[in-house]
């Protein structure tokens, strides 16, 4: 039996040498061949060939690595706490916290080169740990230097796009240039596992923070047609714009990306309604109808051809059961700065009651002050007949809301019952005087 136990101790002996060696030659290969001269401990890329720490009952491992870190702040002498880590690093040498512990000690007793490259091989061994590679990347932002730094955070968010705002306000301290900064954002978008998009919105997103117009800028130039189209990059970089009072420039960019302003989409209800559903997300100027099919007290929907109509029509129902505050259905709409619109279109009224009636209106979108035209209020019954509104946008607008609305009251009859119907609707500008 004694045999036996002697064979099975020698032959797990050899494993855990073979295994500490293999660990150390891929330590070696991850440190590079322009570091390893660097280092002034070269015994650290070879675990076996590491001193043994003075007046320690354990061989190292978490143990020595955390009493070294313990070690630290009580003396400044740093050669006990050092020799703690390395006596950890030869029982687990591809474990990367302790080679940032070792940078960290280095960094402090001045040994900037040993520090470095310590932070290196750290990052080398665990690429995709994002706890790791952001201590290691705010361990460069200190160290430097600011190419280094870059690089480190640039990495860090590859892996973590979450907490860009913090890694790239980091970065931008670093490098100041709107343009060298998109260039090393552009890296990581070209090669990181999530889509560019990510990353793009990301760095714009700081921009507009900061209200760094030419990091804006800069970013716009680096995209393609798709990624200048999509609402979650365009409207951002438009509203940066237009807060900047560029708005011209922005018109100019929103035409190029997506044309000419489309006016009032499916203003005959040709098309189906598409009611909002719990996963929609509003865009900045989403064309075509926005509402919800049921609410309440209403309903909502389209039918076909009414009395001497040659459309489809808007139908609403109220039900008599709720004090309804209606603000839709409802559509943005692009608009020029500084220009004039008119919206027409047909509308009849059926037994609707209350004093509070329904109206269209039309208002613009994050201007100062607010600019309105409306309808006045209708009740009762009417035949189909046409209505029409006129808007003068300011030199700061870019959008332009239109919706049905009634105003919930506080009267006696404030149970609002009947139908509405609409159809016809066009919204165009109006010739330059």
């Amino acid at each position: 039996m004694s045999r036996a136990l002697a064979i099975v101790a020698l032959t797990l002996s050899t494993l855990l040498w073979a295994t500490a060696a293999l660990q150390g030659w891929w330590v070696d290969r991850l440190a590079g061949e322009a570091t390893r001269d660097a280092l002034p401990v070269d015994t650290l890329v070879d675990p076996a060939a590491l001193p043994t720490p003075p007046r320690l009952p354990w061989s190292g491992g978490e143990a020595a690595r955390e009493w070294a870190r313990r070690l630290v702040p009580l003396s400044g002498d740093t050669s006990e706490p050092r020799a703690l880590l390395e006596a950890s690093l030869r029982e687990r040498p591809l474990y990367a916290p302790i080679w940032l512990d070792l940078a960290e000690l280095l960094a402090s007793s001045g040994d900037q080169e040993g520090a470095a490259r310590s932070i290196r091989v750290a990052r080398a061994l665990w690429p995709e740990r994002a706890v790791l590679q952001q201590r290691a990347a705010w361990m460069q932002v200190v160290l430097g230097p600011p190419d280094a730094a870059l690089a480190a955070l640039m990495d860090y968010w590859a892996i973590a796009p979450g907490d860009g705002l913090r890694t790239l306000g980091l970065a931008r301290r670093l490098e100041p240039a709107p343009e060298a900064l998109v260039d090393a954002a552009a890296h990581v978008w070209s090669r990181a596992p999530n889509e560019a998009s990510v990353y793009q919105r990301g760095l714009l997103d700081l921009a507009r923070r900061a209200g760094d117009l030419a990091l804006a800028q800069a970013l716009w130039a680096r995209l393609d047609d798709k990624s200048r189209a999509s609402e979650d990059l365009l409207f951002p970089y438009l509203q940066m714009l237009a807060t900047q009072g560029r708005h011209a420039q922005a018109d100019a960019v929103w035409e190029q990306a997506l044309g000419e302003p489309p006016g009032l989409v499916n203003g005959r209800f040709e098309e189906p309604l598409v009611p909002l559903g719990p996963d929609f997300r509003p865009g900045w100027a989403t064309p075509g109808w926005r509402y919800h099919a049921t609410g309440d007290g209403f309903r909502i929907g389209v039918e076909g051809p009414q009395g001497d109509a040659r459309h489809h029509s808007l139908r609403i129902d109220f039900l008599g059961t709720e004090n309804v505050d209606l603000a839709q259905p409802s559509q943005i709409m692009r608009v020029r700065p500084g220009s004039s619109y008119r919206l027409r279109g047909y509308w009849s009224g059926e037994d609707i009651t209350t004093r509070s009636g329904v109206f269209v209106e039309l208002y613009t979108i994050a201007t100062r002050p607010v600019v309105r035209a409306q309808t006045p209020p209708r009740r009762g019954s009417w035949a189909r007949e046409p209505f029409e509104l006129e808007i003068q946008v300011p030199e700061d607008c870019l959008l332009v809301t239109m919706r049905i609305r009634r105003v919930a009251t506080n009267a006696l009859d404030r149970r609002l019952s009947g139908t509405l119907r609409l159809d016809t609707l066009e919204f165009q500008p109006l010739p330059n005087d």
